[in-house]
């Protein structure tokens, strides 16, 4: 594995720019179709797995109640990326949730680490799998290089 141009990390960043603006707008549609048709999400701190776009917008879907009349924000920072190939990028970062109600109180969900792989298809990055650690559930899985 080997660090990125600057040009990618800036590219990887824009992409989640995008991905998270899309969840968090609850574009359920749109947010899956940044993963790849046989995408995998592991929200390994719950034993819950998904496979396929199909699956992630059912799942997705049964949780939007608890975000509806909230403005949700994903704060993710600490970026590491490394070049597995010219198609593959292994990306690990954190990750805070904010849900904001219409009086302006803001709540926060646990911090979480996050495994990622992104792949291009067609030249644009996508999501090929996550992994989903929620912080205080087990020994750090954040690594430094």
């Amino acid at each position: 594995m080997s660090r990125v141009s600057v040009e990618v990390h800036i590219e990887v960043q824009t992409f989640y720019a995008q991905q998270m603006r899309l969840l968090d707008a609850l574009d359920i549609e749109g947010y899956a179709q940044t993963f790849t048709e046989d995408g995998v999400t592991d929200h390994a701190h719950r034993g819950e797995k998904v496979e396929g776009r199909a699956a992630l917008i059912a799942g997705a879907n049964a949780a939007l109640p608890r975000y509806r009349g909230v403005a949700v924000r994903h704060w993710n920072d600490h970026y590491l990326i490394d070049e597995a190939d010219e198609n593959t990028l292994n990306v690990t970062y954190c990750s805070l949730v904010t849900r904001t109600d219409a009086e302006g109180k803001v709540t926060f969900e646990p911090t979480f680490f996050i495994e990622d792989v992104l792949v291009r298809v067609d030249g644009q990055l996508r999501t090929k799998s996550r992994t989903v650690h929620r912080d205080g559930q087990a020994e750090p899985v954040a690594r430094a290089s």
